[in-house]
């Protein structure tokens, strides 16, 4: 342990290291497209959403806070059926942290949802992947199976 740093201070930095080490871990195998990618600030996880909450219905509640630039419920690609979660993508941060404050426990179409500022790095992975390493559509993996 070195001298100069307390313990606590010592926790935070071997805290720090082990979550480095873990993110390279990831990016090796694929799982994230780079280790110093972080999610965005401005985007946030709303779930226990009701299924009849449509995108439009997050876009309208969230909007009072500041500029959305998108809002979207994730949905079962083959029949349309809600996930009853989605994201929120605001022009800026503070906005983000308003609506966070504001947002959590409400009540949206009689269900009280959760709100927590996202952790999801998929919409950035396109930036940080060469086009060769994108995969490839699921249609299209299972006829090369074939």
């Amino acid at each position: 342990m070195d001298e100069r740093l307390g313990v606590k201070e010592f926790e935070e930095v071997l805290r720090a290291k082990e979550a480095h080490s873990r993110a390279l871990v990831l990016e090796s195998i694929g799982d994230i497209p780079d280790a110093e990618i972080r999610p965005p600030d401005n985007v946030l996880f709303v779930r226990r959403l009701n299924s009849v909450t449509e995108d439009e219905d997050l876009y309208t509640i969230f909007s009072r806070f500041g500029t959305v630039k998108s809002a979207e419920i994730i949905r079962d690609h083959k029949t349309g059926k809600s996930y009853c979660y989605g994201f929120v993508e605001f022009e800026n941060k503070k906005a983000c942290e308003q609506a966070y404050y504001k947002m959590d426990n409400a009540l949206i179409d009689d269900q009280r949802i959760q709100v927590d500022f996202s952790q999801s790095v998929a919409k950035l992975s396109s930036q940080y992947r060469p086009k060769e390493q994108m995969r490839e559509p699921r249609a299209k993996r299972k006829k090369l199976k074939e």
